[in-house]
C-alpha cells in the first residue's frame, strides 16, 4: 500500500515540473496524485478519479502507457514495480490545475 503522507509530502512540495508514479501491487495499475496525476493528462489518458481520502485527484495509468510518459518526459528515478519519477522537460507556467480539478471533478 502506498503512504499516504509520502504522496501528500511529495505533491504538495511539487515544483511544477515532476511527475511522481507510485505501482499498486493489488491492481497492477500505477497511480499518480494531484499535480503528477494533473501533469499525466498532458500525456496520455489515463483513468481518472478523485481520492476522498487524500482529497485530491487521482489518475490510474496502465503499465502500457508508461511507455508514452517515458517517451514524452524525462526519466529520473525508477524501481521497477514500486515508482517512477518523471521531470516534464519544461516547467509549466499558469498551468490551469485548479480549473482542471473544478472541471474534473466538480470541487
Amino acid at each position: 500500500m502506498i503512504e499516504k503522507d509520502i504522496i501528500l509530502e511529495k505533491e504538495t512540495a511539487n515544483d511544477g515540473q515532476s511527475v511522481f508514479l507510485y505501482y499498486d501491487e493489488r491492481y497492477g495499475l500505477y497511480t499518480a496524485f494531484g499535480w503528477s496525476a494533473f501533469y499525466t493528462t498532458m500525456v496520455i489518458d489515463p483513468i481518472l478519479s478523485y481520492s476522498d481520502e487524500l482529497q485530491m485527484p487521482v489518475a490510474l495509468i496502465y503499465k502500457d502507457q508508461i511507455r508514452s510518459l517515458r517517451q514524452s518526459l524525462t526519466k529520473v528515478e525508477h524501481e521497477a514495480k514500486k515508482h517512477y519519477v518523471f521531470r516534464l522537460k519544461q516547467k509549466i507556467v499558469n498551468s490551469g490545475y485548479e480549473t482542471w480539478v473544478k472541471k474534473n471533478f466538480a470541487i
